[in-house]
């Protein structure tokens, strides 16, 4: 087996990771303020997400497709049932994850697109130019 610098596992980790202290960070406080206090920053943040989310079906084919290659192999056993049941069961469910991640995908992009033309009419925080 040769040796890899990264344990792909570790990249959706840090991307659920990322996630979660994105959920932190944008918590609203009692007083009801938060990170996103701007409708460019809610913008940007949509955009982002979707970019993430235009990723995934991707990474679902990818790995249906290493899945089906252990089990074309003859690579795969089960603890019950038969590898076949198991493998085909999970490839279903990858291809139903990437038909629902485009979909997410596509409602980000109308999201996207819908905050697009606001602006922010608020009163603004000065005490950084100071």
């Amino acid at each position: 087996m040769s040796a890899r610098k990264t344990d792909p596992v570790k990249h959706p980790q840090r991307a659920a990771d990322a996630v979660r202290a994105f959920n932190h960070t944008t918590l609203r406080s009692r007083d009801g303020s938060g990170e996103l206090a701007y409708p460019g920053t809610v913008y940007r943040t949509v955009a982002a997400f979707a970019s993430l989310a235009y990723r995934l079906p991707q990474a679902f084919d990818q790995i249906g497709m290493a899945l089906a290659d252990l089990h074309q192999a003859g690579h795969l056993t089960a603890d019950h049932g038969t590898p076949t049941q198991h493998a085909v069961a999970t490839s279903a469910a990858l291809r139903e994850a990437e038909q629902h991640a485009t979909a997410m995908a596509e409602a980000l992009t109308r999201a996207h697109s819908a905050c697009s033309p606001l602006g922010y009419c608020g009163p603004t925080n000065d005490t950084e130019s100071e």
